[in-house]
């Protein structure tokens, strides 16, 4: 019996990783309403933007970040900026393994020298503003955040101001 029950705690603390669902926070960008959701794990990482745009929080550990912030529409066409953006990724030595861009929405990571990150950008208000997400975290922790990525991708939305 009680091996039942220690092989059943090792396979639901392996399952469940190391960012148990509540245990988030919603960070909500005042200025430009874009929100995601944090793992606690998480704090934030020095004062937020002095332009009031968004916030870096860093793992406890050092090792890992989210960036989220929200910021004006770049104009109509959101899929030549989502481009450009993925380009400059490219541009500092990213290899981009992953891409999906459709009209009002996009998402990207890749990996660099041992770390790899995800990229996630929605339009909101109507189109005029965007919200945005980005992880870096390293690469031999990709196991421990495949959950950290989906609940970021999912969560990402706009919670507030609209121009």
């Amino acid at each position: 019996m009680l091996r039942q029950l220690v092989l059943a705690i090792a396979i639901f603390t392996s399952v469940s990783g190391s960012f148990p669902a509540a245990d988030w926070t919603r960070y909500v960008n005042a200025r430009f309403g874009a929100a995601v959701d944090i793992p606690a794990d998480f704090v934030a990482d020095g004062p937020a933007q002095v332009a009031g745009e968004g916030r870096r929080f860093r793992a406890s550990n050092g090792r890992a970040s989210i960036t989220a912030w929200g910021g004006p529409s770049q104009g109509a066409d959101f899929l030549t900026e989502m481009r450009r953006r993925i380009g400059a990724d490219e541009a500092e030595g990213w290899a981009i393994t992953y891409r999906s861009e459709t009209p009002d929405w996009a998402a990207w990571g890749g990996t660099r020298g041992g770390h790899v990150f995800y990229a996630k950008t929605i339009l909101v208000c109507n189109g005029q503003q965007t919200a945005n997400v980005r992880l870096d975290y390293p690469a031999m922790d990709v196991p421990a955040f495949d959950s950290v990525v989906n609940r970021l991708g999912q969560s990402l939305g706009q919670d507030g101001a609209c121009f």
